[in-house]
């Protein structure tokens, strides 16, 4: 058998077990996401490496493998017989629908034969990658480590079972690594082995591979140290097993709060921009019932009450000061039946003829026209902000409740489990007034391993409780996880609690004689909580991480009669609002400069996937000419060179690549000087002569400098652009 018989059998077996790598990658990507056709991916991936095995010209592997990939879409995806000329129209009929797709920028709306031909793609390219390091290097250790880290990674994180894919995984990868490695050795001899010495070097690696796999199957394994992730996960992405199957929601304000939980996508729809002093927290109802799962209002039927004349929004303050009256104007983008509105509001204002009436629950204001409830794109609300009285807080003691009165928002459900109730009583045991207890539980998720998430969020599992799952469980979540777990706490602490829901302040966008002017978007939409202190009335607590409250304290004490924290609270409060105002209009204009970016990307993107087109065309078309031009950057940057040892063994070397390419390589066993007059013969002249005595001169005669450098260099140049033919 010719040793190049024995060379080719030997990186055919390479190129098996890279294919048995490559099918350990496609297992768990066909099996996660129900694509299927294994086998058929197995057999594109051996087309990719049979043909360079066998030297097939590109004119004869591409067309095949573009053929099986026509074939495989059409078999895969389409309905009835995947005949020939039903096949192309086809495949064509999808490219061209997902072309468009692809330039208008809706890629949530490709096609699944349009993914199979997308990874098709890949696999062609991955193929050809792992080609150029085994034939140039003769190293798979990179692809080896990304297979094991990919496998390892889906075997911890996703349902997929890798127990048997590490051991199939170690062995083949340790018989690739050992033949390169013996590859790599037989490169560096002067006479190559035959088959039967190959044969001898792999017995020792084969035993040894085999044996250590064998031998790791009766091995003792230890248990898992962490926890498994899966269910987790799983929960994450089906809804935790409540049989809902919910997708991420888009964040905004919605009326069912009846089943909370599971993740959001962002959405910077601009609900409304507001005119007023200072950013405010928009209320718009609260509710009082939780069901273990959401809220509810105890009261389906609303009472309506005017309000406006004579009768406030918002109850009065009972003890605090007020920052002095003010007006907040709205200007409204989307339909809602119902108006938002500051802490301290009193008086609504709109369009002539529009009446307003609050519902005596959930304190939600709907404005009417002709006894209808309206949609208005314009009010305003005149309001007095309010701070509550220290003073009166630290008289807030459980007895000075008011008996009777607070059962609704006491409530909780039956089967609250118990260690709930546990930890409001270690939150809250040793304080001694309600407010006490209620800055407790506000502080206790920011010290605690809370996290604030809206994409990576686990809904509870059936008959789990909502609460319960967040605090002992994920510990991950949005206002809603951190704003219902804090209510019930409360109430399991005996303090009066309920649930808001509304809008926080927005992003600052510029300033007027009437104010700061804020947008408020979908991803404003928020839930906190709101707190009864008697002699206080009712005061609203922010427990979410990242946002602060949205009510303020009246420091009325002496210094020497605050705590520490009360103190330090205080300054934190007192800072000029000045030194804010200066920074905020910064932060907006950076903030609005990328929200601008980002507008003229979306408006532009038809012009900018036509020029990412353009772009490709032209590099592909550059590689495909690059016989045309690459010779003459070779010949302008030669000639900036000094051509001293390695760099004339260097451009001598590309000059071998370049004749190769031109279809006159040389044949292994043949001399230099024998190639040289081979060249010399086909072009005419002798300069592939000069060329090789100065090379082996260099090479054998140990001689740093060239001989006639200007003659080497013409020599070498005119060699180059023949090539160009």
């Amino acid at each position: 058998m010719s040793q190049k018989a024995v060379d080719r059998m030997f990186l055919g077996l390479i190129y098996v077990l890279v294919v048995l790598l490559v099918r350990e990658w496609l297992l768990p990507i066909t099996e996660l996401t129900g694509t299927g056709h294994l086998a058929l991916f197995v057999i594109f991936v051996g087309l990719c490496f049979v043909f360079p095995l066998f030297g097939a010209p590109w004119w004869l592997s591409g067309p095949v493998k573009l053929i099986y990939a026509v074939w495989f879409v059409a078999h895969a995806h389409m309905d009835g017989t995947a005949a020939p000329v039903s096949s192309v129209s086809f495949v064509l009929g999808d490219l061209l629908q997902n072309a468009g797709l692809l330039v208008t920028g809706e890629l949530g709306r490709i096609t699944d034969p349009f993914r199979t031909v997308l990874f098709l793609a890949l696999l062609w390219m991955a193929s050809y990658l792992i080609q150029y390091w085994i034939n140039l290097k003769m190293s798979v250790l990179i692809f080896y480590g990304m297979t094991v880290i990919f496998i390892t990674v889906l075997d911890t994180f996703s349902p997929y079972s890798a127990d048997e894919a590490i051991i199939r995984i170690l062995v083949v990868g340790f018989l690739l690594l050992g033949f390169t490695f013996l590859a790599k050795l037989a490169d560096g001899q002067r006479k190559r082995p035959g088959l039967p010495a190959f044969l001898l070097m792999t017995i020792p690696l084969l035993v040894l591979v085999t044996a250590a796999g064998a031998v790791s199957q009766f091995l003792p394994k230890s248990d898992p140290a962490w926890p498994d992730p899966v269910p987790f996960i799983k929960s994450f992405a089906e809804g935790a097993g409540d049989g809902l199957g919910r997708d991420a929601g888009k964040i905004g304000y919605g009326e069912d709060d009846s089943m909370l939980g599971g993740p959001f996508i962002g959405d910077n729809t601009v609900v409304f921009e507001a005119t007023a002093e200072r950013g405010q927290y928009w209320k718009v109802e609260t509710k009082d019932t939780y069901t273990s799962r959401g809220w509810i209002h105890s009261s389906e039927e609303q009472e309506l009450l005017p309000v406006g004349e004579g009768r406030p929004i918002d109850e009065p303050l009972l003890a605090g000061t007020t920052r002095g009256e003010d007006t907040a104007t709205l200007s409204v983008q989307l339909d809602f039946e119902f108006i938002v509105r500051p802490y301290g509001a009193s008086t609504p204002a709109g369009p002539e003829g529009t009446e307003f009436l609050q519902e005596s629950g959930t304190g939600k204001v709907i404005p009417f026209v002709n006894n209808a409830p309206a949609v208005l794109d314009a009010y305003s609300v005149t309001y007095d902000e309010p701070a509550y009285s220290l003073t009166a807080l630290r008289n807030t003691t459980p007895d000075t409740l008011p008996q009777g009165e607070f059962g609704q928002y006491l409530q909780l459900p039956d089967g609250l489990p118990q260690r709930v109730h546990d930890l409001a009583l270690e939150i809250t045991g040793r304080e001694e007034t309600l407010y006490g207890k209620a800055r407790a539980v506000e502080q206790y998720f920011r010290q605690n391993g809370f996290v604030y998430d809206q994409a990576n969020v686990a809904s509870p599992g059936t008959g789990e409780d909502f609460t319960d799952h967040f605090l002992f469980e994920s510990k991950r979540g949005y206002c809603d996880h951190f704003s219902t777990s804090m209510v019930v706490l409360l109430r399991s602490a005996g303090v009066p609690a309920r649930w808001v829901k509304g809008f926080n302040e927005g992003e600052e966008i510029g300033r007027s004689d009437a104010g700061r002017q804020f947008e408020v978007t979908n991803n404003n939409a928020h839930s906190w909580v709101e707190a009864y202190m008697p002699g206080v009335g009712w005061m609203p607590f922010e427990p979410t991480i990242g946002f602060d409250g949205a009510g303020g304290v009246d420091y009325d004490l002496d210094l020497d009669e605050m705590t520490e924290q009360e103190t330090q609270e205080m300054e934190e409060s007192a800072k000029p609002e000045e030194a804010e105002e200066e920074e905020a209009p910064a932060a907006a204009k950076g903030d609005s400069f990328w929200k601008s970016l980002g507008d003229r990307i979306a408006e532009n993107s038809r012009a900018i996937y036509i020029g990412l087109g353009v772009l490709a065309a032209a590099a592909l078309l550059a590689f495909l000419l690059r016989d045309k031009w690459l010779p003459r950057v070779m010949v302008a940057r030669f000639r900036k060179r000094t051509l001293d040892r390695e760099g004339f063994e260097r451009a001598y070397a590309r000059l071998l690549g370049r004749l190769r390419r031109y279809g006159l390589p040389k044949e292994d066993g043949k001399t230099l000087s024998a190639y040289a007059r081979e060249v010399d013969a086909h072009f005419g002249g002798t300069d592939m002569r000069r060329l090789t005595e100065a090379y082996e001169s260099v090479l054998y005669g140990g001689r740093d400098g060239i001989r006639e450098e200007q003659a080497v260099r013409e020599s070498w140049e005119n060699l180059i652009n023949r090539t160009i033919g």
